[in-house]
């Protein structure tokens, strides 16, 4: 049962906006507000109504004279940009728990993980989380959906191993990228041959499109995988820096991660590993890679 109407403020980034959709069903109808770049994606989840994109160059005063009135308002962010949104529209809000200290503690020195992001969504939100699907995807089930990018150097495994294991995949391959990541899907495609193909779009159109095919997914902890984990796609994600234990909730998941005390090295990422050496990449295989893509794609 919804507790709504309400407004929902999540500006980024890709991960967290899908990660939302643990929550906006419960409080349906939902006027979403994030950036303009994820609107394509927020519409797509369960119970929003309307997207308000936040634009370059918005006042404060503009986008929130964009947002009903007497409704329950609901800040997934927690920022500074979103407090001020919130002090521009008035009304009471309902506030994300950042957990920053222990999340801190957690990398510095390796206590016991916090809640996760949906965990926190839903106490933020007072409903119960629901778990995937929350995008539909409708197609013929058929590729393996490889997503080799991520904005931190810690967190990719190296390219020539996600076309190892695609290579290995007998069957289409999509390989996913957003802006930039051309270069790095096609290095990917190439030694596929003509069973692969590339989408990387400035937008998402391509990419949700493209959930459809998918029988399986790759990727590293970056929004994609959790993309396509939204859309009920048996997802294998490659750990580096970061932990699945740290928030990748996805029962559809697997993880594949090295057992390193240095781990995680950083709440969200980094531009090197520490060491020198990134070890924590380096370790995984493709033989286990691939492994886990057999067995989420029910092939093992």
């Amino acid at each position: 049962m919804s507790i709504g109407p309400a407004v929902v403020v999540r500006f980024s980034s890709l991960g967290d906006v899908v990660l939302s959709g643990a929550v906006t069903g419960g409080l349906e109808p939902v006027t979403f507000v994030t950036r303009a770049r994820y609107l394509e994606v927020a519409a797509r989840l369960p119970g929003v109504a309307r997207v308000v994109a936040l634009k370059e160059g918005d006042s404060f005063a503009a986008l929130a004279s964009r947002l009903p009135a007497g409704v329950l308002r609901v800040d997934l962010h927690g920022s500074l940009r979103a407090r001020l949104l919130g002090a521009w529209s008035g009304g009471s809000w309902r506030r994300i728990q950042q957990d920053a200290c222990r999340r801190h503690l957690r990398v510095a020195f390796k206590t016991a993980p916090g809640r996760t992001v949906v965990a926190r969504y839903a106490a933020a939100a007072g409903v119960s989380a629901v778990p995937p699907p929350w995008i539909r995807s409708d197609g013929p089930r058929d590729a393996l959906l490889v997503a080799p990018g991520s904005r931190w150097a810690v967190k990719r495994w190296p390219p020539a191993r996600f076309a190892a294991v695609a290579a290995a995949w007998e069957g289409p391959v999509v390989v996913l990228g957003g802006p930039g990541e051309e270069d790095l899907c096609a290095a990917v495609a190439g030694p596929v041959g003509p069973r692969a193909e590339v989408v990387a779009d400035p937008g998402f159109s391509g990419v949700l499109a493209a959930l459809g095919r998918g029988r399986a997914a790759l990727g590293n902890d970056a929004g994609l995988a959790h993309l396509c984990a939204a859309a009920g796609i048996p997802t294998v994600v490659v750990f580096g820096a970061t932990s699945a234990i740290d928030g990748f909730w996805e029962d559809r998941c697997l993880s594949v991660e090295a057992d390193l005390e240095c781990r995680p090295c950083t709440r969200f990422g980094r531009g090197e590993c520490p060491f020198g050496d990134h070890r924590c990449m380096d370790l995984l295989s493709v033989e286990a890679v691939s492994s886990a893509v057999r067995r989420a794609g029910g092939l093992e």
